[in-house]
């Protein structure tokens, strides 16, 4: 059966589209594995896979006075009424510290507590395992593109969504 799931031209081989939906196979495939790893190192500290997300974007972005929910929900491409959410039961499990933000008296700030350190630490060994694995064919270059290519695709992706969902 001949037909073609994509109308653009940079998409096609020869006018066929065998490739482009290889690659959407693989990127399926990809996520689900991502996914997958990332529940499993969620589950060594006790949290959900968003959680965990959450948890490494502060430890990344905390600086010394924390993060904010928008500029964590930015990062996650997630909502800031999720992150708010996520983030609650986070400080009550102990992982999270929430401080009132001195330049925005209705914000907050973000950081790892003491505790969620030491789960950070538990689970490094294990992470730079899988990611060495993960990504261990790659070369510096080809990981240059690939992370180039892979943000790039983000607003796209956004885009598809909210036009499946009818929001644009």
């Amino acid at each position: 059966m001949q037909f073609k799931t994509t109308n653009r031209e940079e998409l096609l081989e020869a006018g066929s589209d065998a490739r482009f939906r290889q690659l959407v196979y693989d990127l399926f495939t990809l996520s689900t594995h991502m996914q997958n790893l990332r529940d499993h190192v969620a589950g060594l500290i006790g949290v959900t896979g968003p959680q965990y997300s959450i948890i490494m974007t502060i430890a990344e972005m905390q600086g010394d006075i924390g993060v904010s929910v928008k500029h964590i929900a930015e990062h996650l491409h997630v909502s800031g009424a999720f992150v708010t959410a996520e983030t609650g039961k986070l400080v009550k499990l102990g992982y999270l510290e929430k401080r009132r933000n001195p330049e925005d008296r209705r914000g907050v700030r973000l950081t790892l507590s003491a505790q969620g350190q030491q789960q950070i630490d538990h689970v490094l060994p294990d992470l730079c395992r899988i990611n060495d694995t993960f990504f261990g064919d790659l070369g510096q270059d080809e990981f240059g593109k690939l992370s180039e290519i892979a943000t790039s695709m983000v607003g796209p992706a956004e885009k598809a969504v909210r036009n499946t969902s009818g929001d644009e």
